[in-house]
């Protein structure tokens, strides 16, 4: 076989386009030849190829592959094979004879992408397909550009199944901005065909499944394509609200939810996203936050939890939104019962992540919580400072000293004793990292009272092994108490 691809190689290089006469029976063998076990007859089967796509019609050998490929008998080994044959011929052929091609092409290659298996190597050939009509059809492609883009795109989001074949489809993106001469290269490119492409795939997006080539689409604009999907973003915000319907399928909501959390993290975009941030609280976070029994939705309920503490840490949701959010009085908004569902929760990184969500909202919302609110608050907390996990209450001593910026001065003396002595008792923890962690809200409390939060002091020092950390509290709190007193 190796021998006969030699001499095919000679027989090509003498006959030139005479053998376009010949071109069904050629490209049939080429087909089976191709795919051989002995990579020296594959390798040798290729130059054949290369050289036959200089002396054949590009209209013949499309023609001939496309109804080879289209065909209802055709296997998919055989789509396969047929896909190589066209990738390397369309390498060897040239511009003026692809360029008319291009649409057929593209029609060919929206069929393969739903006939073929998602697994590398079939998807390696359609990516050689388009990287050939990008490289051959040179400027021509603008004329498909969004086409041909939208494949690439569709490959870049296969980084599970198909790694290399995802790297290199990135790689296609800027030489298909560079075939259409834009200066500003991969860019200029996605900002110029986001609108359009966004249009395209939301348009249908109540319809996404797990394999919907769409939703592959959304995948790499949402990670990829940075500022220029920034005009864009009230398109693609009702769409992460599919995640919060419970009768979608599991695997698209959580994909949403990857990607939401990932599109948080995008600093560019926040300037953006901050005057979204209210719809995506509204609609899609708080929702998948509100606790159900199972597995899928503890996973997606965790991914939400996630989304949420980026919304709060980077401030993308107005303060206003957050108090609305919390309620008023004996009255709680849609949020406050979801924070406290989750700080319970049977996964400790939720409640972990609850915890950060806290601290952040402290601080946004610092000095607006009401009465009730403060009350329901250091309950929750001083409840999660004792927790099993060391980790949970480091976290928890931090949303602690945040949340005390918010208690009024002279608070309830029967309340602020119980929130003392529930912060001071962990200063004598095992666990040194608890105590480092915990000393800056006890300090934070004892602006609330000095006082009486002096007295308490003294009184637990009394009984901890070390009183190092109390002795530290008590110097804090006197001077608190001499400023208020005039003294300084």
């Amino acid at each position: 076989r190796s021998k006969a691809a030699a001499t095919m190689l000679n027989v090509l290089v003498y006959a030139e386009d005479k053998i376009g006469a010949h071109a069904e029976p050629l490209l049939a063998a080429f087909s089976k030849a191709c795919m051989d076990d002995e990579q020296e007859v594959c390798v040798a089967t290729e130059k054949c190829i290369r050289l036959s796509g200089a002396f054949i019609s590009a209209e013949v050998f499309v023609s001939i592959i496309d109804s080879n490929v289209r065909s209802g008998t055709s296997s998919v080994g055989s789509k396969k094979a047929w896909l190589a044959v066209l990738a390397t011929l369309l390498e060897g052929s040239k511009r003026d004879f692809v360029a008319p091609l291009l649409p057929t092409l593209c029609d060919m290659l929206a069929d393969m992408e739903l006939s073929l298996p998602e697994a590398e190597e079939y998807q390696v050939h359609v990516l050689r397909v388009v990287l050939a009509c990008i490289s051959t059809g040179g400027d021509a492609c603008d004329s498909v550009r969004r086409r041909l883009l939208m494949f690439l795109l569709r490959l870049q989001a296969l980084t599970e199944t198909c790694p290399a074949v995802a790297n290199k489809a990135g790689e296609g993106v800027l030489r298909l901005a560079q075939a259409c001469n834009f200066a500003g290269g991969e860019t200029q490119l996605l900002s110029v065909e986001a609108l359009p492409v966004l249009q395209q795939i939301c348009s249908n997006a109540s319809e996404w499944r797990r394999d919907s080539h769409h939703l592959y689409i959304f995948d790499t604009m949402m990670r990829r394509a940075g500022m220029a999907i920034a005009p864009h973003l009230a398109i693609c915000v009702p769409v992460f609200a599919l995640a919060a319907d419970h009768q979608r399928d599991a695997d698209v909501r959580s994909s949403l939810l990857l990607l939401l959390d990932d599109l948080l993290r995008q600093q560019e975009l926040h300037t953006s996203l901050a005057q979204h941030g209210q719809s995506l609280l509204d609609g899609t976070v708080v929702p998948v936050c509100v606790w159900r029994a199972g597995k899928v939705a503890a996973a997606l309920r965790k991914g939400s939890v996630s989304c949420l503490q980026r919304l709060l840490q980077f401030s993308l949701i107005p303060t206003d939104a957050l108090v609305a959010a919390l309620g008023k009085g004996f009255e709680p908004g849609p949020l406050e019962p979801v924070l406290k569902s989750c700080l319970d929760d049977d996964d400790a990184d939720i409640r972990f992540m609850t915890c950060g969500i806290l601290r952040f909202l402290f601080i946004s919302v610092e000095g607006r919580l009401d009465d009730e609110q403060v009350r329901n608050f250091y309950i929750e907390l001083l409840k999660r400072m004792d927790d099993s996990n060391d980790r949970i209450r480091v976290e928890c001593a931090s949303a602690f000293e945040k949340y005390l910026s918010s208690v009024p001065r002279n608070y309830d003396s029967a309340q602020f004793d119980y929130i003392v002595r529930g912060l001071v008792v962990h200063l004598d923890d095992q666990n040194s990292e608890v105590q480092e962690a915990v000393l800056p809200a006890v300090m934070a409390s004892a602006s609330v009272n000095p006082t009486q939060f002096l007295n308490i002091v003294k009184e637990c020092r009394s009984k901890h092994r070390v009183a190092t950390y109390c002795d530290q509290a008590i110097a804090r709190a006197s001077q608190l108490a001499k400023h208020s007193a005039g003294d300084l």
